[in-house]
């Protein structure tokens, strides 16, 4: 997940953050807050609108599998949740995108919703 954020934040500030976005991951099944991978920019320069924004936040969701809207919907509310908490910004000054991908690799390997490699 990459934040980025108009508002500079403390490092405990960015630590807070990120604990809350792992609360958030945690309730998509089968996900747990210590798979959060997390990219975690302030201090961006961020334009909405035409206009450079002071106070904003764009979030960049991606995971493995798909999930229910109601799923989805209660995760994109605590992202955004804890980033008004956190960063004080308002929920009308947050955008976030959500990808939902069926191949993902990492820590050495390779998974894929569609392929299961065949044992011999």
């Amino acid at each position: 997940m990459r934040v980025s954020l108009s508002r500079t934040l403390s490092d405990q500030q960015k630590q807070e953050l990120y604990e809350k976005l792992g609360q958030a991951l945690a309730l998509i099944p089968g996900k747990e807050a210590f798979m959060l991978i997390a990219d975690i920019e302030d201090g961006k320069e961020i334009y909405c609108g035409g206009t450079k924004q002071e106070n904003f936040a764009f979030v960049d969701a991606r995971y493995f599998s798909r999930f229910e809207y109601h799923v989805k919907k209660a995760f994109a509310q605590a992202v955004m949740g804890a980033i008004g908490e956190i960063a004080g910004t308002p929920k009308e000054c947050i955008s976030m995108n959500i990808f939902e991908l069926t191949t993902w690799g990492g820590f050495g390997d390779l998974a894929d919703e569609y392929y299961q490699e065949k044992t011999q």
